[in-house]
């Protein structure tokens, strides 16, 4: 599933392409990706101005004049494609909007169909919608405080599951959670609430130079992901625990292994990343990265 970097990434893609532009129609092939009525969304679409797309959460957010805006959840193997209108139409191609005095289109390809799609009709929190509204954007691990951040963890739930919980902190997946937590020197099972300051400020500040590495590397591909422009990201390149099983940990050599942490395969480094004890315990502190 893409993740904060990748939907950061494709939107700003689409960004580039078609801010400023006008829809000039909508060709939705399956309404089923559409949360509410397809005919008034088509409708409420056609003839409306891209003022900006943005991300917000794991959303990207196509803005309009005049308060509406088009929401859409990538979901497990969705894209957002700009493309000649002149250029082949592949399967699983679900929606796709043409511009005025323009040859391009936006096309929402997704084989798996889990992808969403919304239309709110005014910017207000109350405006209407077509059909029901998306799930709230939690907060934004790039732009949350350390203070804000050090509150969010004084949970009693393990570290990893409560950063891939997007109720509390949106975007962040099995990928970059793992890397993070391998930067702080974090055991993923360890308690949140049992987190020290000193471990809580290493993990916000590894979270968001995970997360800008990953933005300026195009985000990562490991399977369906691709960008605007239908390229892959390349920061995959640069993990240093995911999906590296058995290879040597780039800090002190140890052999980096698979375990299972809130039902999701996890990759650490057992040597950087020791299992913590309860706050308290006397346990004596190891070294950390």
């Amino acid at each position: 599933m893409p993740e904060l970097p990748e939907v950061e990434t494709v939107a700003r893609g689409v960004g580039r392409h078609i801010a400023g532009l006008t829809v000039e129609w909508v060709h939705l092939e399956r309404k089923d990706i559409v949360y509410g009525h397809p005919a008034p969304l088509c409708a409420a679409l056609r003839g409306r101005r891209v003022q900006k797309v943005v991300r917000r959460g794991k959303q990207v957010h196509l803005d309009l004049v005049g308060g509406a805006c088009l929401i859409v959840h990538l979901g497990m193997t969705g894209k957002l494609l700009v493309a000649d209108r002149d250029e082949p139409i592949a399967r699983h191609t679900h929606l796709r909007l043409t511009f005025r005095r323009r040859r391009i289109e936006l096309r929402f390809v997704d084989p798996r169909r889990f992808g969403r799609i919304w239309l709110i009709l005014d910017a207000e929190p109350d405006g209407p919608w077509i059909g029901r509204r998306p799930p709230p954007v939690a907060a934004d691990p790039l732009r949350i405080s350390l203070a804000d951040f050090r509150d969010l963890l004084n949970r009693d739930r393990q570290i990893k599951a409560l950063l891939l919980d997007q109720q509390p902190l949106s975007g962040v997946g099995n990928i970059y959670c793992d890397e993070a937590l391998y930067r702080a020197g974090i055991h993923p099972g360890t308690r949140a609430a049992d987190l020290d300051a000193s471990m809580v400020g290493r993990l916000w500040r590894a979270l968001r130079r995970v997360l800008n590495e990953s933005i300026a590397a195009g985000g990562t591909t490991v399977s369906d992901y691709r960008s605007a422009d239908n390229t892959t990201g390349w920061y995959q390149h640069k993990l240093r625990v995911y999906q590296r099983t058995g290879h040597p940990c780039r800090q002190c050599g140890t052999r980096i292994q698979r375990i299972a942490v809130a039902g999701r395969g996890t990759f650490i480094c057992p040597q950087c990343q020791p299992v913590s004890r309860r706050r308290g315990s006397g346990q004596t502190p190891r070294r950390r990265l």
